[in-house]
């Protein structure tokens, strides 16, 4: 499995700032990414099943990584600009 991060800039007193109303700013950053991305794998794995059903076609695609590939590459879903 393969990881992505991401960095996030804020600045001193942005950083500061949240200091005062979270404990963990990194947990708190991860779990909001995490459940967002759960519930977009939903979002997608449901539109492209939906779509291959309707279509009368085999869901050939094995994983929820494979299918939100084949999802974008067959026009299904697109991403997000």
């Amino acid at each position: 499995m393969i990881h992505t991060s991401y960095t996030v800039g804020i600045t001193t007193g942005e950083y500061k700032a949240l200091q005062t109303v979270m404990v963990d700013q990194h947990a708190w950053i991860e779990t909001s990414l995490k459940v967002r991305a759960s519930k977009a794998i939903k979002e997608v794995t449901t539109k492209y099943t939906q779509f291959k059903i309707d279509r009368g076609e085999a869901i050939t695609a094995i994983g929820t990584t494979a299918i939100i590939e084949a999802a974008i590459e067959e026009g299904v879903v697109g991403i997000a600009t």
